[in-house]
């Protein structure tokens, strides 16, 4: 599933940055909602823009902020998957572009950073459940103004990709599809799961 569908989700987010920056916002739709309707909710978005019933709380803020910054953005994530890095710092670099943008912690970071390049990866609830994990782990201070504060977030951002990469971006990938395949019968399988990732993407 992941070399099929999150494959063709970076090839689709890697060709411009108004495609990067829907992939962002699949993202961030998806926060505290279903995956079965984030597709309907892309939709609306595209229609209606800033006034989309679905841009509410912080997630305006973040619509704007990817209106305004997507080509920056797009420019630095290309820069960094070019680059001669190695995994952790170009995982790193992506991680604090995308921590960058409104409302993004560190699991929906991640997620962009699976969707986008195919690193990293989403701890999410469903994932946290599964792996038993500290959800403290998992949250950054979101107005550090000490260095001490800063070098905290720095550590736990680090700490979140070695997590990711142990578990692998590709097993996290699947075993969260095929867990939430179970969570409704209006999942074929999951591989419908996977595939929507994709379709929600390009408006099928």
């Amino acid at each position: 599933m992941f070399k099929v569908h999150c494959k063709a989700v970076q090839e689709y987010s890697q060709r411009n940055a108004d495609n990067m920056a829907d992939t962002v916002l699949m993202v961030v739709l998806s926060i505290q909602q279903n995956w079965l309707g984030v597709g309907n909710q892309m939709a609306d978005v595209r229609n209606n823009k800033i006034d989309s019933k679905f841009l509410w709380g912080n997630k305006l803020k973040t619509y704007q902020y990817l209106m305004a910054n997507k080509h920056k953005m797009f420019a630095q994530v290309k820069a960094v998957l070019i680059s001669n890095k190695n995994y952790d710092d170009r995982a790193m670099s992506l991680m604090k572009i995308f921590l960058r943008v409104d409302g993004l912690g560190l699991p929906k970071a991640g997620f962009c950073c699976q969707l986008i390049a195919g690193m990293v990866g989403c701890m999410d609830v469903h994932n946290i459940k599964m792996y038993d994990l500290d959800t403290k782990t998992l949250k950054l201070n979101p107005k550090p103004k000490t260095e001490k504060a800063k070098k905290a977030n720095e550590d736990k951002t680090k700490t979140y990709i070695a997590l990711c990469h142990a578990y692998g971006c590709e097993n996290l990938w699947n075993s969260w599809c095929e867990n939430l395949a179970t969570k409704s019968k209006r999942w074929q399988d999951a591989n419908h799961v996977s595939e929507v990732h994709y379709t929600y993407l390009i408006g099928e």
